[in-house]
Parts: C-alpha cells; structure tokens; sequence
C-alpha cells in the first residue's frame, strides 16, 4: 500500500508528511544487513538492523519488516484493547524471526533491532528493540526519544549487575527481535507539531557521527533528501565501518511542495 508525496493517510485530519530513506553498506563492510520501509498510506515508517552474519542478518531485518508492515496492514493480529498496533506487529515479527533462527540451522541466532514509527490522528507512536534510534528535530532542538538497550545502560539502570554479564559495552544489546521468544517493546507517544523532523537510524549512524553534528546537518536548510544523503556520507567521511540507514520524516501543516522528495515504499537496501 501506497500515497503519493503529500497525501494524508486516512484519519489524519492536521498534518501531512514527506519522508525518505537512505541505506548504505559503509566502507568495511561486505554486506548490508539494514533494512528499511516507509509507507505514507500507512503512515508507517521503520529501521531495523539486522545481525547473526551477512546472510541471516540479511534474512532477519527483511523477515521483521515484511512482517511488521504485513501486521498493520491487515490487522492481523490485532492488538489487544487499548494497545498499540506497532508493538503488537513487533511481537509479530519477533515470532517470525525467532521461529526462522530455531528451524532453520543457517540461521540460528540471528536477530534484528528495531525502531519504528506509526502516525495516527494528530500523534506519532514510537516504537523500538535494541539500539536503533528515534530523534526529533524540533524548535532547532534535536532530542532523542529512544533508549538504547545495551549492556552499558542496563548497567547503569541496575548496578547490582554490573560485571555479571560480561565488560560493559554500548556497542552489546541486551534486547533484538528473534533472540527469545518473547519480547518487550519500548513504546511512547509524541503529539505531531508543524514543522517536526523525526529521524529514524541504526547506530552506523551514531557510533560515527557526533549528535551535535548529526543536528548541524539536520537545521542546515537543505531539502529532505540532502540531509538524508548529508547523514549518510559523514558515518562514511568518520570510517564507515559498519552498515548506515537513516529515515528522515517530515511533518507539516500545509502541504509540502509538489516536488517532495520520497523514497521507496517497501525494504531497501543497495541493489534491491
């Protein structure tokens, strides 16, 4: 499912958006195992960074959106009363992904992170599982809305632990889609504002480039795009040395212009 760029997705009666995505293998790596998805008729925008070696991590950020996007698509499974749809497609994709590592030799112990947004009305739900983040840009103000959940901040959440689990390292996610057989999702609501840019990444992005250069290049007043493609190139001018996605989203009052950038609609990654 599809909108073309400026169209509002059925039941937003306030705010437009324009979105687009970049990915990119970085310059050490031989594979991407990033994937992307935006979907402005679902108002559905997602970054997953897949893991378990190029071949399974491929398999496992392209099962988790397929199932994801499948998820809100259909409303099946539906989520329980009063809870959100995103994080009810994420348990989704956690199954999906943790049955493929258990039946399948080749792919055991893969996993993938997640961070993930969903327009409803006039609000964003914003979702996430390892360390791949949300961003706002707001007021020149560049916020980060999501935790990452490593070893270092579990650490940090709960000292009596330190050590237990190994030396502490932000790079060690503590929590990924297809580990175990249940997951717990991160979930929050942010009220649209005219104006927002949210940014969706995996850490190829943030282990490389500085926030306060990652706001720089965000209130530089180029278009959508050329901040995608600006974020994308300093994780390489910094090393590259691992995968880079970032999804830029958006928002507006009136209607963006006519020529609004938009990325494709469905996972990408080089090549596909």
């Amino acid at each position: 499912m599809s909108s073309s760029p400026g169209t509002p997705p059925a039941g937003v009666d306030r705010f437009l958006r324009t979105a687009v995505g970049r990915t990119h293998t970085g310059l050490q790596r031989a594979e991407n195992e990033d994937a992307f998805y935006i979907d402005d008729g679902l108002g559905l925008y997602l970054v997953c960074d897949g893991m378990g070696g190029h071949a399974s991590g491929q398999i496992a950020s392209d099962l988790a959106i397929r199932r994801m996007v499948d998820a809100i698509a259909t409303g099946d499974p539906p989520p329980p009363a009063g809870g959100e749809a995103l994080v009810t497609a994420i348990s989704a994709a956690n199954s999906a992904v943790y049955g493929r590592g258990r039946d399948d030799p080749s792919c055991r112990g893969m996993g993938t992170t997640v961070v993930g947004v969903r327009a409803e009305r006039d609000v964003l739900h914003i979702c996430h599982v390892g360390d791949s983040r949300a961003y706002l840009l707001r007021g020149g103000q560049l916020i980060q809305l999501t935790r990452d959940h490593s070893l270092e901040n579990l650490y940090r959440e709960k000292p009596d632990l330190r050590g237990r689990l190994g030396a502490a390292d932000s790079n060690v996610i503590v929590r990924a889609i297809g580990l175990e057989a249940h997951i717990d999702v991160d979930h929050r609501v942010m009220a649209m504002e005219d104006g927002d840019v949210y940014l969706l990444c995996c850490d190829g992005l943030t282990d490389m480039v500085d926030v306060n250069v990652i706001r720089d290049i965000m209130t530089g007043g180029e278009a959508l795009d050329v901040v995608a493609d600006s974020l994308v190139h300093a994780a390489n001018q910094n090393g590259g040395v691992d995968n880079i996605t970032v999804v830029c989203v958006a928002l507006f009052a009136e209607p963006p212009p006519a020529d609004a950038p938009n990325a494709p609609r469905h996972p990408t990654r080089p090549g596909v």
